[in-house]
Formats: structure tokens, C-alpha cells, sequence
């Protein structure tokens, strides 16, 4: 016999209350007005039923020791490391949990939320869910890079990172990398831009992903800097990207001729956030991770074990 609709809707909006919300469900019985013994059973049939799946807590993939080997030795405020996965979209996935979490756990009332693109940052985005917290902005911080409905483009991070956390999203909708000077002084003194850039100034966490100087990372591989520009780069001494900002050996910016072009943070607005959190996976990664924090542009890592211990390695021989 199925299952009366409005007892279903009540099953379904008690869980929802429980495992989204997380409310106690003295809470949702007031909510529901109806008695904490039904809120229970309602509760246990929503897993009867598959409605909800219980899971392991990303925390427990998490490497502690490494977390504090980084803090100590790299002088990072903030550290995830999970397990490696023989996945590694599995890794990228746990990983993205691991820092969501962090994240609702530190956010209060007025944060500004600043993302850029990348595969590490839209994990993040993706696995956020609504929390206690109102009043909160998510803003790109880096204009758009590939084609805008890729999970991994500026705009979907931030548009899916504030839906998931229940905040209002403020998408930088132009190129990371416009033609000419000119256009980008226009689009600079648009209403829209120019409100975005001014939150950019504002944000109190930043979640960013590092990239290389190599063919595989997304403003390369999307034609955004061509073949004699990354010369130029590697000539310059560049190590690293973050928010199509590159910098050096050092963590200083290295500047391009096409910085003025750049629709992105500044580096020195990013070096005032209080969190700056940077998202990495891949030892290919580690010399611009190293520079990153070395040059403060991060003071927070969320990785996996092989990325961590070979992070460790280069510092020490940096050292030595």
C-alpha cells in the first residue's frame, strides 16, 4: 500500500531539517508542530526509505599528523590533508568536503567568500551545504576562463559555493584576460564589475587554487596566455598562478604585459584577507605552492598526503 503524500512530505521535510539545517529535533518538532517522538520516527524512516544516506565524514580521511607537520614547519594558520585515494577523483572529492566543512565552521554573519576557478575550488563549491550562518557574500575573484556552464569556471564556482551555503552570489561576468587596455578600463568602470572589485576588497575568506607554469593548467589550457606569452613568463622567472596573477620563486608578482588587462584580485587585496586558503593537488604543483606561501600570497593549504610530503621536501631542501 503506498505511502499516504502528506505523511511522505513530512518524512521528507523533517530530514531535511535534520541533516541540512541541522536542527535538533526538539527544534523541528516545534518547527512541524508535532511531537519529538514523531520527529524520531519520521527520522528513521527517511533512512528506512533511502531519502538519507549516511556517510563517513570527510574528517576521517583527514592526515592530522600532516595537517600539523604543515602548520609548524610551513608556518600555515589553516591545513587539510586527506588520504590519497587510488582515485583521484575520489581524493579531489573528499578533499572538497573536507575544506567545505572548515569553511561552514568558520563562517559568520558579513563574511565575504572570494573564489577563483579550478577543479580544487569547485570541489569545494560543490560539496557545500546550508549551514546556521546568514548574511554572507560569495564573489569571483578572477574573470571567467573555458566555456561558463564547466563546473570548473569562475562564475559556476561561485554561483553553486553560494547556493549551497544559502548566500548571494556576485559572478565577475567578463574574461580572466580581456584583448586590449582600453576594453579592460571599460569594463572596470561598468556598475556591475565595478561593484564586484569593490567586494573583492572586502573578503574575509579567500579560497583560491594554485596552478604551475605548465600546459595543463586551466588559463594554458584554455589559450588565455598563448605560447610566446608563457615564454615571457618563464623568462620573467614565474612559478605559479593564482587568479591569473603570477608570481615568482619568491611569491612576489611577476609582472607581464598583460597585467592591466587582468580582470582578477589584485595580489595586494588578496594578501589582506584574513583566511586565504589555497587548494592544490599534484607534486607538479609543489614549486608554486611553495613560492605561494613563502610570498604570503596563502596562509592556509588544502591537499592530499603525496602533495604534502613532497611540499615538506622542497621547503627543507630550500632550507638546506
Amino acid at each position: 500500500m503506498p505511502r499516504p503524500r502528506r505523511s511522505e512530505d513530512l518524512i521528507i521535510r523533517a530530514a531535511r531539517l535534520r541533516y541540512e539545517q541541522r536542527l535538533q529535533q526538539t527544534e523541528i518538532a516545534r518547527i512541524l508542530d508535532i511531537s519529538e517522538s514523531t520527529v524520531s520516527r519520521c527520522l528513521r524512516t527517511a533512512l528506512d526509505l533511502g531519502y538519507v544516506e549516511i556517510q563517513v565524514a570527510p574528517k576521517a580521511f583527514r592526515n592530522q599528523d600532516m595537517e600539523a607537520r604543515l602548520q609548524k614547519g610551513l608556518g600555515l594558520k589553516y591545513a587539510v590533508v586527506v588520504e590519497d585515494r587510488v582515485n583521484p577523483s575520489q581524493t579531489l572529492d573528499i578533499l572538497g568536503k573536507a575544506v567545505a566543512r572548515m569553511v561552514e565552521d568558520m563562517v559568520k554573519p558579513g563574511d565575504v567568500i572570494g573564489v577563483s576557478d579550478g577543479a580544487s575550488v569547485a570541489a569545494v563549491a560543490l560539496a557545500a551545504r546550508r549551514g546556521l550562518t546568514q548574511d554572507i557574500d560569495v564573489v569571483s575573484l578572477v574573470g571567467g576562463v573555458g566555456a561558463p556552464e564547466e563546473p570548473s569556471h569562475s562564475s559556476e564556482v561561485c554561483r553553486r559555493l553560494a547556493a549551497g551555503l544559502g548566500a548571494r552570489a556576485w559572478q565577475l561576468p567578463v574574461p580572466a584576460i580581456v584583448d586590449d587596455d582600453r576594453i579592460a578600463g571599460v569594463l572596470h568602470d561598468t556598475g556591475t564589475v565595478r561593484s564586484v572589485f569593490s567586494l573583492m576588497r572586502r573578503v574575509t575568506i579567500a579560497l583560491v587554487g594554485v596552478g604551475a607554469i605548465s600546459p595543463s593548467a586551466t588559463i594554458f589550457r584554455h589559450g588565455l596566455v598563448d605560447d610566446a606569452l608563457t615564454e615571457e613568463l618563464v623568462a620573467r622567472g614565474a612559478v605559479g598562478t593564482i587568479c591569473a596573477r603570477f608570481f615568482g620563486r619568491d611569491g612576489q608578482p611577476v609582472g607581464t604585459t598583460f597585467d592591466n588587462r587582468t580582470m582578477s584580485i589584485p595580489v595586494a587585496d588578496l594578501a589582506r584577507a584574513p583566511v586565504r586558503l589555497g587548494a592544490a593537488l599534484s607534486a607538479a604543483k609543489v614549486p608554486a605552492i611553495a613560492a605561494a606561501i613563502g610570498g604570503k600570497l596563502i596562509n592556509g593549504l588544502a591537499t592530499d598526503v603525496p602533495t604534502a610530503e613532497a611540499l615538506l621536501a622542497e621547503m627543507a631542501g630550500r632550507v638546506g
